[in-house]
């Protein structure tokens, strides 16, 4: 029914201030994810004392053969709602516990918005007792549409005993509980939020299993299509995760495979639990009266590894993709956002950070503070806690950095992940050397510190294995130029010594320079055509010009400290740039 402004200006009486249907149909569009709307849910049952909760995301076709999640159903143990408050469930603003500071919700508009975000019909029943009957409520959305244009006025009738559908009674409670069913499902449909139903529940569980991850840690229990969630610790600290069962398959899989496995892969293939490193462990925040707490850890080197293996399947599979500079920010043991904050993080977010786990714990009465919405989705710290939490992350993610260089630095070593990195490439130099002026460096005359120095290079490439040395030694003794990558504190990158002719040459991969330019470079290089996205390859060439540059810049810097760079480095300059012209000119195509 359409009003016009002479209908208005006739009539004596107060108009509505909102038009019920049409003003909840604009309100479909809240921004809800499918996680972030059933967490909406689940809230209510953690409210009502469940300690089951089981969802089911029931998937059709239409008659053009598209699937989609036509249902969604969540059943709960909790202690249920009798017939004088299960109407208002369906109110939008009511709450038994509305503004209130010591529970998850106080809005009064979570579960409805995040219903109707996704379908236009809202089912419940509910009861407290195993001897009364379930009691049933329903919002239709377009009922309430044609009901408003009809002038009627849009409302929710009382209970009634309507019996839960035939194929929902399987999973009832035996005693208390509530039964919430959203249909006429209608933004689920196969390759809007996901390519297939199958890839969105993924989704769903991944999410769930972070956001409740402390009352899944407790005890209760949440099913989503009979998978029973296992928490997801951002910070991996729990027991009993999602990371430490993917880890143990993992390591177990490795001591399988490997006949004569390293102590260190053996010792974690008998590991159940893979605990992060604590970097700052609840460090208070004073705002507003109130304390917020800090965590900051470094994943553990099952997890962090050696450099390269941030995107490995492994990787993928232990959700260390996702987390690149994320915040979890959790309001009474409920995750609400995690996500990124703009300009929080020293020096921005770096490409390793995804081995960090970061979480900021506060209560509700600090809701103002960190700009938490009524619909529990997005959080904006302000202007005083923003720059609290910002000189904490400087002082903690500088040493979770540092610590995590150390880690992958002794994965590296125990894994020797770049041992003969550069052999081919040493080899070829071998050949055009013939035909450069012969090196005058002599090296140490002691013959006892040439054996050391040669020593120190073994044990740096190999470890401790003496046959595995002598081999290595071997291999290397009649090549003029024999370059590793290995780990090493400081901020040198290249570091040379000379031996009697041989030049050895140290690469640095703690150092900036190997971790953002050569280790990107080379994880490609290894990779087939096919295998590597053009964007992927643009950012990898861009990265590389950049680093290029700015390490022949690091050079003329590093020149300027002296005095008279001329007169000292001249030579040095002249025989690189003749060096490595003739180098690259005779050097091609060999890895």
């Amino acid at each position: 029914m359409a009003i016009t402004t002479t209908d208005i200006s006739k009539t004596t009486k107060r108009i509505p201030v909102v038009l019920s249907g049409h003003a909840l149909r604009s309100l479909r569009d809240s921004g809800y994810s499918l996680a972030a709307a059933l967490g909406e849910v689940i809230d209510n049952s953690l409210e009502a004392d469940a300690n089951n909760i089981l969802l089911r995301l029931e998937e059709t076709q239409d008659k053009h053969g598209k699937k989609h999640i036509h249902r969604i159903v969540v059943v709960d143990d909790g202690s249920g709602m009798g017939t004088e408050i299960l109407p208002y469930y369906l109110q939008v603003g009511f709450s038994t516990r509305y503004m209130q500071k010591d529970t998850i919700g106080k809005y009064g508009v979570g579960a409805k918005l995040a219903a109707l975000n996704y379908g236009r019909r809202i089912d419940v029943w509910s009861r407290t007792r195993e001897e009364e009957p379930w009691q049933h409520v329903y919002f239709d959305l377009d009922d309430a549409i044609e009901q408003e244009e009809k002038g009627e006025v849009v409302g929710i009738e009382m209970p009634n005993q309507e019996p839960v559908p035939d194929e929902l009674v399987s999973l009832l409670p035996n005693d208390s509980g509530t039964v919430v069913v959203w249909s006429k499902v209608d933004r689920l449909e196969e390759g809007r939020r996901a390519p297939d139903a199958k890839t969105l529940r993924v989704e769903v569980e991944k999410e769930l299993s972070r956001m409740f991850r402390y009352f899944l840690h407790g005890g209760i229990k949440i099913s989503v299509n009979d998978t029973k969630l296992l928490p997801y610790d951002p910070l991996f600290l729990m027991e009993g995760t999602w990371t430490d069962k993917e880890l143990t398959k993992y390591y177990s899989r490795i001591s399988k495979a490997n006949e004569q496995e390293s102590q260190d892969n053996y010792q974690s293939s008998r590991k159940t639990h893979f605990p992060a490193l604590i970097i700052a462990n609840k460090e208070r925040i004073e705002i507003g009266g109130s304390i917020a707490e800090l965590t900051v850890t470094v994943y553990p080197k099952e997890v962090a590894r050696e450099p390269g293996t941030g995107g490995d399947e492994l990787a993928k599979k232990l959700r260390v993709v996702d987390n690149g500079g994320c915040i979890s920010f959790v309001r009474l043991e409920r995750e609400i956002n995690y996500t990124n904050v703009p300009r929080i993080f020293p020096r921005g977010v770096q490409t390793e950070d995804r081995f960090l786990g970061i979480e900021v714990a506060f209560k509700p009465e600090l809701d103002d503070y960190f700009g938490v919405r009524n619909v529990k989705r997005g959080v904006e710290p302000h202007d005083e806690l923003r720059a609290k939490m910002f000189d904490l992350l400087k002082k903690y993610v500088a040493e979770a950095r540092a610590k995590l260089d150390d880690i992958r630095g002794e994965a590296a070593r125990d894994n020797q992940t770049h041992q003969g990195e550069h052999t081919p490439l040493v080899k070829a130099s071998k050949k055009a050397n013939r035909t450069l002026p012969k090196s005058r460096a002599k090296g140490p005359d002691d013959r006892v510190e040439q054996e050391r120095v040669k020593l120190d290079l073994a044990k740096d490439v190999i470890g401790n294995d003496k046959k595995a040395q002598e081999e290595y030694l071997e291999s290397i003794k009649d090549l003029p130029f024999v370059i590793e990558s290995v780990d090493f504190p400081g901020h040198t990158f290249i570091d040379i010594q000379h031996l009697n002719g041989q030049v050895i040459i140290r690469l640095n991969t703690r150092h900036r320079f190997y971790r953002e330019m050569w280790e990107p470079i080379r994880s490609i290089a290894q990779r087939t055509p096919g295998g590597v996205s053009g964007d992927e390859a643009v950012r990898a060439a861009k990265r590389t010009i950049e680093a290029l540059t700015l390490l022949i810049i690091a050079y003329g810097k590093a020149e300027s400290m002296d005095e008279n760079p001329r007169e000292r480095y001249g030579d040095l300059r002249m025989y690189w740039g003749q060096f490595s012209d003739s180098l690259i000119g005779k050097v091609k195509d060999v890895i």
